[in-house]
Order: structure tokens, then sequence, then C-alpha cells
């Protein structure tokens, strides 16, 4: 048997259904507000990435641009500080906490980031 779906919006502010467009194309102002959020999340990201390489931002900009690279391509650029997956991350977190390579430990996900707070 069929049942019937249908989807109302809601909203209140000037870019409160800028997630339902997914429905319908970004309005002129909306697309510049996705760019410059992009572009924002963008720059932190590279500018933390290059202080945790100890590189200037500049030096990380050469190899970033927002390309995404291979482990052993971001291995050769001193991206990374080891090839491997989640299990090889936690063991390397193990060994420098000093926690017992045989000791079970739990994965944490957290998200708390509003990706428009920083432009207004």
């Amino acid at each position: 048997e069929r049942i019937g779906f249908n989807k109302d919006i809601i909203s209140r502010g000037k870019y409160s259904e800028l997630t339902a467009a997914d429905q319908r194309p970004f309005r002129p102002d909306e697309a510049e507000l996705f760019a410059k959020s992009a572009q924002n999340a963008y720059k932190q990201f590279r500018d933390k990435a290059a202080y945790s390489r100890s590189m200037t931002v500049d030096e990380m900009e050469e190899f970033a641009q927002g390309r995404v690279w291979t482990g052993n391509d971001a291995a050769s650029r001193g991206l990374v500080d080891a090839i491997g997956g989640l299990s090889r991350a936690v063991a390397i977190a193990k060994q420098k906490a000093d926690i017992p390579q045989d000791r079970q430990v739990g994965h944490i996900s957290l998200c708390f980031f509003n990706k428009y707070d920083s432009l207004n």
C-alpha cells in the first residue's frame, strides 16, 4: 500500500532555508554565502594543517589548493605522520599517551561546528 508524503518547510530568517536548497537552486545571495562559508572552512583547515605541520601558510598552500592526496603522496609532501587507517591512528595515539596497546579504548565523535557563525 502506498502512503503519501509531503514536505513543508517552515522557516524564519533570511538564510534559514539555505539547507533546503537541495530542493531548488541557490538564490544569488545564498550562493555567495555558501561560497564564503566553503572558503572560510578551507582557510581554517589549511591554516591548522600548516601550523600542525610546522609549515607557513604559503608552503601549505603550495600543496593544498583544495586537492586530495593519496596517503603515499601526502606522506612524501610531509602532510601526514604515518600511512594507515583508524586502527593505526589509535595505535599511535595509545603509544603517545603511554596506554598499553592491548587495552580497549572507546571512540567518541563530536560535532559542534556552526558553519555560518564566522560569516556574520
